[in-house]
């Protein structure tokens, strides 16, 4: 063909189809086929328009968000890491589960033991009366919380006992009489002007300050410091309502208040707390130190990082739940052209729900596109070296707060000793305060002593070893039956008189046996119905009288002869195979009426 012939036809094809992009022709002289060199433009290919395309926009990453390094908790304001230990006690479950754990296990178990029972009558009646046990609580929450424990008290008129009915449950306490019209200075009417201890006005109430609102100013040397305390914005809002607007308790609660705090709270302005109503509690503080530090602090950094981790996980699962779903309809051999086959494949795939009902050719193709790292970023594994921080940092095991962890029987006799030393020393701080209290009451009442405070010592032991042991104590006379009893967490008063309400049943043989059951004795000297004997179970031989000999038998012409064999080895060994394994209660059992037999 000519090329002439060729230019025209080529200059023909591109003006009736431009979209098509017809460059040049050329033509095989021998064959005769023609060749199409084309570069087609946009509108040749086969596209959505802008508006019917998913457009994905993320925020851009700024560094700050990936800087993992903050300040030390060590070296921010002490009321800060207050501020941080409350927070991280109702975000993060190790450490709000440790401390509720230690908290509840501190508290258990108070008692006023003493001699006296008017005295204790008075300190049972005056502690319910201040709602003790409830405060006690709050200690312990904000010791192991925070660290730094502000208690607060109210002084004012306190006339112990003024009902017929007892405060302390199950017991009587009142004279049986009407109770008395209480006087106009019963309550906290004369709180906000009286606040030094004397007789007939002691403390009425207690509370917890809140430690980041306390400030302790002043040199510590020798105790020569001030405790200053900003009210609360609620206090401050509440002074400023309209009387008319004041609920009663609100009314109650601002009469209630001594007259320096409301003035300060009225101007906004700090109140330096008298130092006969404010006594700091504190957590491993030194006297050189101002403040103690939260017992959590040493995790706060593996909180950060914890945190850290668990956002990133949220950041990938949102990369799942945000997949990219492919469709490609056509091929090479049925190539799709047209716009409207490809809207209606869109409208197709248009619906709001996670399932797609499509009817298509067999030119359809649907590809869902995901992250290829999802599993290796999931997973517990990058949180195995955190939570080995955190349960170090915090000196609990998990086996106390869901039982999980792996401990042999040695290694949890050491954590528990580890968790009991925590939980004396937190009871010892608490102490020494709840002595300063009483030795103040005992000067005021008159009294020449005050009562020792009682913890229950078995609330991390083995409960069955534990009673078992205290048990053979008293069945040896090494352990008297008040404190057995104490130690049980039984009330000594109430088990007695129940014990002597009991005995004339006892006797007829209608409940139990008199006496310990492996001291039973053939002799005359015993309990006719139960063949127990009268003394008490240690008593042994009487004073004086020597043990019976055992009898010899002679025969005429022979040797002396005992009528005792000795044990073979046979039966030595049969004894021995006995006891071998016996449990250590069913041997200390068995050593006892070993014993009784023998004294008969």
């Amino acid at each position: 063909m000519r090329k002439d012939t060729l230019t025209k036809v080529t200059a023909d094809l591109k003006d009736k189809y431009p979209d098509i992009g017809i460059q040049s022709i050329t033509v095989d002289d021998k064959s005769g086929k023609a060749s199409f060199f084309l570069e087609p433009t946009k509108k040749a290919l086969a596209f959505l328009p802008q508006e019917k395309a998913s457009i994905v926009r993320r925020d851009p990453i700024d560094r700050s968000v990936l800087d993992l390094i903050k300040p030390d908790p060590f070296s921010q304001n002490p009321k800060t890491s207050f501020e941080r230990a409350i927070k991280y006690y109702y975000t993060d479950p190790d450490v709000g589960s440790v401390t509720n754990f230690l908290a509840n296990v501190a508290a258990k178990g108070f008692e006023n033991d003493i001699d006296d029972q008017n005295i204790k009558n008075f300190y049972d009646v005056w502690a319910f009366d201040v709602n003790f046990v409830e405060l006690l609580d709050w200690v312990f929450l904000d010791f192991f919380r925070t660290g730094q424990v502000y208690t607060y008290k109210t002084i004012a008129k306190y006339e112990p006992r003024v009902s017929y009915l007892s405060p302390i449950p199950g017991k009587k306490m009142g004279n049986g009489k009407p109770p008395k019209k209480p006087t106009k200075t019963t309550g906290q009417e004369d709180a906000a002007k009286k606040n030094i201890w004397s007789k007939g006005h002691l403390p009425i109430a207690y509370t917890v300050l809140n430690p980041t609102l306390v400030t302790i100013e002043g040199s510590l040397l020798f105790d020569k410091y001030t405790v200053t305390l900003k009210p609360s914005p609620e206090l401050t809002t509440m002074l400023k309502k309209p009387a008319g607007e004041l609920s009663m308790a609100e009314k109650e609660l601002i009469k209630s208040l001594p007259s320096d705090l409301k003035a300060a709270a009225e101007k906004g302005g700090d109140v330096v707390l008298d130092p006969r109503l404010v006594n700091t509690i504190t957590y491993r503080k030194l006297p050189y130190e101002k403040y103690a530090r939260p017992r959590s602090l040493r995790v706060f950094e593996t909180i950060d990082y914890k945190q850290a981790l668990r956002q990133a996980d949220l950041s990938t699962l949102d990369g799942i739940t945000n997949y990219i779903l492919k469709i490609t309809i056509g091929n090479d051999e049925y190539p799709v052209t047209t716009q409207a086959e490809l809207e209606a494949v869109a409208e197709l795939f248009n619906t709001p729900s996670k399932s797609f009902d499509v009817v298509w050719n067999h030119t359809l193709e649907v590809e869902k596109i995901v992250s290829p790292e999802i599993e290796a970023i999931l997973g517990q594994e990058k949180y195995g070296q955190v939570n080995d921080d955190m349960q170090v940092g915090l000196a609990v095991s998990r086996a106390f707060i869901d039982g999980g962890g792996k401990l042999n029987q040695a290694e949890a006799g050491l954590v528990v000793k580890g968790v009991i030393e925590e939980i004396n020393y937190a009871r010892r701080q608490v102490s020494n305060w709840i002595y300063e209290e009483y030795r103040q009451l005992a000067e005021v009442m008159g009294f020449d002593r005050f009562p020792k405070i009682r913890w229950d010592e078995g609330v991390l032991r083995d409960t069955i070893l534990y009673m078992s042991t205290i048990s053979s104590l008293v069945d040896r006379r090494m352990l008297s039956y008040q404190t057995a009893l104490e130690s049980l967490g039984f009330d000594y008063p109430n088990e007695l008189q129940s014990m002597e309400s009991e005995l004339p049943l006892v006797k007829k043989g209608t409940f139990g046996i008199l006496g310990s059951p492996w001291q039973q004795s053939k002799s005359s000297n015993v309990q006719t119905t139960q063949r127990t004997p009268t003394g008490t179970p240690s008593e042994g031989r009487p004073d004086g009288k020597p043990a019976k000999k055992k009898e010899e038998v002679t025969q005429p012409n022979k040797k002396l002869k005992t009528t005792t064999k000795k044990p073979t080895k046979q039966s030595a060994a049969s004894i021995k195979d006995i006891v071998k394994d016996m449990e250590p209660e069913e041997f200390i059992e068995f050593l006892s009426y070993l014993n009784g037999v023998r004294n008969e």
